[in-house]
């Protein structure tokens, strides 16, 4: 799994490290389970304050051997660079040690991509070595109708697909929707919140907002590829509400992150994930203690696409509703919500429904118990 490890889980020991041409971090992991395709974050500003030959072009993270590890600065959309990330490997219940120094980084093999698709009616898709989700522009109602829901591509390979398919589709080559070999689009979206969208659900009914109409590419790999979309306008239980996802995939993850904004409420309204209904499909059991919403899609001989969809904030409730099976939670205003929710495919790693539960719930395990970092 992916996620970016809390600030609060990083502890900086600044004190004669000034003039450090490296710096040490210790990554402490305290479960009892082996853990690696995790992001950790360092902050730009901390890394600054603690080396002064440290340069953002220039940086390297390598392991306690000497190795070099795949690392990316982050800007998040902003001009001057926010955060260094790397994925660490960390034994169960022990530390790992990194270095990060200045010098000549090696080129790395991008494990996440994501852009604007105007070719195809304003898509914006995204994708990591593991899987692939798009989401549509405003070019596409007129042809399809609204839609502001979540579409996945199942993928049987590591290797970054975006490009090629949508070049192929649109030759006339072949199609996405059929498996060539290295996955499909095989979900249907329509009017709903497809693999895990998320919508206001006020006075019992689900409100849903149109497709987006701008963007904003804030990153793109090799590690992690991240994105704004922003939505016009529209009607929840008589109130003018707008909508702002920044969404991200980390490389090696099943499930994407998303942060939700609504603006244009005053008061605390209860909001739903879901995943839609399809004849062909089921829910699936999800321990009950955890905020999370499982699914499985019968595709015959294409195999089992399995969706899920994992909270960070309480569950309200779990409902089956609007053709959907809905996760709630509550958002407040001025705040924001983020939460994360992929697919899985029986042709790549996911053999068994119990598979599938089984990885959202060490998901979640693992968002509750962040790998713990030491920086000196």
């Amino acid at each position: 799994m992916n996620k970016i490890i809390p600030i609060l889980s990083l502890v900086f020991f600044l004190c004669g490290c000034s003039n450090n041409e490296r710096i040490r971090v210790t990554v402490s992991n305290p479960l009892p389970a082996d853990r690696s395709a995790e992001t950790v974050e360092l902050l730009v500003a901390d890394l600054e304050a603690a080396m002064t030959n440290f340069d953002p072009a220039a940086v390297i993270v390598t392991d306690q051997k000497g190795t070099e590890v795949p690392s990316q600065i982050i800007y998040a959309g902003k001009a001057e660079p926010v955060a260094l990330i790397f994925q660490p490997a960390v034994a169960a219940g022990a530390k790992s040690v990194y270095y990060v120094t200045m010098g000549t980084a090696q080129k790395y093999a991008p494990r996440a991509f994501g852009r604007f698709v105007p070719e195809r009616m304003d898509d914006y898709a995204w994708e990591n070595d593991r899987i692939a989700f798009r989401i549509y522009g405003t070019a596409l109602i007129e042809k399809d109708g609204p839609s502001n829901g979540l579409d996945v591509w199942i993928k049987r390979t590591d290797r970054l697909v975006i490009d090629r398919w949508y070049a192929d589709y649109l030759a006339g080559k072949n199609t996405y929707h059929d498996d060539n070999g290295e996955g499909c689009d095989c979900y249907k979206v329509g009017r709903t919140l497809g693999a895990g969208a998320l919508a206001p659900f006020v006075n019992d009914s689900l409100w849903l907002a149109i497709n987006f109409e701008s963007h904003q590419t804030l990153d793109n790999g090799p590690l992690r590829t991240s994105f704004r979309l922003s939505y016009p306008p529209f009607l929840v239980n008589g109130t003018m509400v707008t909508e702002t996802r920044t969404i991200s995939l980390d490389a090696g993850s099943q499930l994407t992150k998303i942060v939700e904004e609504y603006t244009g409420m005053e008061t605390d309204f209860p909001v739903a994930a879901g995943i839609v209904k399809r004849d062909e499909g089921m829910s699936l059991d999800t321990p009950s203690g955890e905020p999370a919403i499982a699914y499985r899609l019968d595709g015959g001989e294409g195999g089992i696409t399995y969706v899920g969809t994992v909270l960070t904030t309480p569950s309200t409730g779990k409902i089956e509703s609007y053709n959907h099976f809905l996760i709630l939670t509550t958002f407040t205003p001025r705040q924001k919500l983020t939460y994360y929710t992929g697919a899985g495919w029986s042709k790549w790693g996911f053999e068994t429904d119990q598979s599938w539960t089984d990885y959202l719930s060490d998901y979640y395990l693992k968002l509750q118990n962040p790998l713990k970092i030491t920086v000196n």
